[in-house]
C-alpha cells in the first residue's frame, strides 16, 4: 500500500502536471484534426441530412448537396428501379422525382444512417429508405450505399435494397395511385 502512495506521489503527480503544461502549448484543433477517414465518413452523413432536410417539392439537386459532389458524380440504382441505371453529374440524382411525392414528412425522409464501414476511399452506410404511398400504404426497407469518395466529395453512389423486389411491387402501387389521382 504504501508503494503505491509512494508511486502516486513522487512519479503519477509529476507526470500529470507536466501533461497540464504541455496542454496548453498546444491548440485544442489539433484534437480536434480529422482523419481523412473521419472527414468522408463527415461528408456523407451531411449528405443524408441534406436528403431527410430537403424540400419535397423540389426536382434537383440544391446547393447545399451539390457543394458535397464532384462534378462528374455517378449513381447507380438497381435495374429494376423506376430510376434505375448509372446517371453522372449534379442532375443524377433522378430518384427525386419517384420519391418525393412518397416523402411528404420528414417522418418518410428521415433515413437512419448508420456507418458500417471506412476508410480513405469509401464509406459504406446502412439506411432505411422510407415511403407513403396515396393510399396509406408505407414502405420501410434497408438499403447498404457504398460511396466513392475523392477529395472529400462524393465521387461514386451505388445502392444495394435488401428486399428489391419489394420495393419494386411497392413503387408500382404507389405510381399507380398518384397516376389515378392526378385525373
Amino acid at each position: 500500500m504504501k508503494a503505491n502512495w509512494l508511486v502516486t506521489v513522487f512519479v503519477l503527480t509529476p507526470l500529470v502536471a507536466f501533461a497540464q503544461k504541455q496542454s496548453s502549448a498546444y491548440p485544442r484543433e489539433t484534437s480536434a484534426v480529422m482523419s481523412a477517414r473521419d472527414h468522408n465518413v463527415q461528408v456523407i452523413l451531411e449528405i443524408f441530412r441534406a436528403l431527410e432536410e430537403r424540400d419535397p417539392s423540389r426536382r434537383t439537386v440544391d446547393e447545399r448537396e451539390e457543394a458535397l459532389y464532384q462534378p462528374d458524380v455517378e449513381f447507380q440504382w438497381p435495374s429494376a428501379l423506376p430510376y434505375g441505371g448509372t446517371f453522372r453529374g449534379k442532375d443524377a440524382a433522378v430518384w427525386s422525382a419517384t420519391w418525393n411525392p412518397l416523402q411528404p414528412t420528414a417522418a418518410e425522409r428521415k433515413m437512419d444512417p448508420q456507418v458500417i464501414g471506412a476508410d480513405d476511399r469509401q464509406v459504406v452506410i446502412l439506411y432505411h429508405q422510407r415511403g407513403l404511398s396515396p393510399s396509406g400504404e408505407r414502405f420501410d426497407g434497408k438499403v447498404i450505399g457504398l460511396y466513392g469518395m475523392r477529395d472529400f466529395k462524393l465521387s461514386h453512389a451505388q445502392m444495394f435494397h435488401f428486399d428489391e423486389a419489394a420495393l419494386v411491387q411497392f413503387l408500382q402501387r404507389a405510381a399507380r395511385e398518384l397516376k389515378e389521382t392526378k385525373r
